[in-house]
């Protein structure tokens, strides 16, 4: 491959993306990371997808170069995810202009903001994207373990762990009022900024949801809390969590009790980065990823 300083100056063409383009993109976001990248597999579900866009950045012989995913999470709000960038074509605003062209499509569809996250190390797509005009509005941690957990740790004093006394169970929907009045007037609503996440997206919470939620059988209740609960394949993913201080030990237990009550593998965590709750998650020996979410408006 000619090296980027060969290539010459490029005035990005931005297109829908089309099903054609699934080779060139798996070429260019194989190795993103040190373990690979989801964007290829994910891409034909992306195209599939009514409520979504996929736009590329392509060059002269209409070769995919970089590619943005955007989907509407509601009438109003667009989550972005997927900017990638061929290495050869970085530094050139390709990156920018794909998310704008993104955005112009939010626009079509009512969106009012648009918002993205991205890891707290990756200091290189948060400069790329404060200089797009977002702002950070939160810190999360996305919170993993295996279920059970493979080691005892220092923190979880080595030992095995008690069950929690106090068990989840399904909520009704009448439950959803006061789950919502607590959660709006408790330790988490602020450093969520009224956010909550399922599959690594985050959206405004709304007492619907928890209504919705509880009527799926998604609600789930405890004297500790309540939690917004799927279990999907092997994976246990919590999309909401409301409890205090000093219930946290409770109710992270009881969640990893019913993570091995429902036989899945893995549980999968995301809560705003209070002090509290992080030093809960460790003790019972989940992974802590920070993440950082971005919001501008439209």
């Amino acid at each position: 491959l000619p090296p980027a300083s060969n290539l010459g100056p490029m005035k990005p063409t931005i297109r829908p993306a089309r099903d054609s383009d699934h080779n060139a993109i798996a070429a260019f976001t194989s190795a993103t990371f040190e373990w690979g990248d989801y964007v290829a597999e994910a891409f034909p579900d992306w195209l599939a997808d009514p409520t979504g866009c996929v736009m590329v950045a392509v060059d002269d012989g209409d070769t995919p170069v970089a590619v943005g995913r955007g989907v509407m999470l509601s009438d109003s709000e667009l989550w972005l995810q997927g900017a990638r960038v061929d290495e050869r074509w970085r530094r050139r605003g390709l990156a920018s202009a794909v998310g704008e062209a993104i955005a112009n499509w939010g626009r079509e569809q009512g969106a009012l903001v648009s918002r993205l996250g991205t890891e707290d190390w990756n200091t290189a797509a948060q400069r790329q994207v404060e200089k797009a005009g977002f702002r950070q509005v939160g810190d999360w941690i996305v919170a993993v373990r295996p279920t059970p957990a493979a080691e005892p740790t220092t923190s979880g004093n080595g030992g095995k762990r008690a069950r929690a006394r106090r068990k989840l169970e399904p909520a009704h929907s009448s439950e959803a009022t006061p789950a919502w009045i607590s959660w709006r007037s408790g330790p988490l609503v602020q450093p969520s900024r009224g956010l909550h996440s399922w599959h690594w997206r985050w959206a405004r919470l709304e007492l619907e949801h928890l209504v919705e939620g509880a009527r799926r059988g998604e609600l789930w209740a405890s004297p500790a809390g309540w939690a917004l609960v799927r279990v999907d394949k092997e994976r246990l993913t919590i999309g909401w969590l409301e409890c205090g201080p000093d219930d946290a030990d409770e109710m992270v237990g009881a969640i990893v009790d019913l993570a091995q009550d429902t036989g899945t593998e893995r549980i999968h965590l995301p809560v705003p980065a209070v002090n509290w709750l992080a030093a809960t998650l460790e003790t019972s020996q989940f992974e802590l990823h920070p993440m950082i979410i971005y919001e501008r408006a439209l």
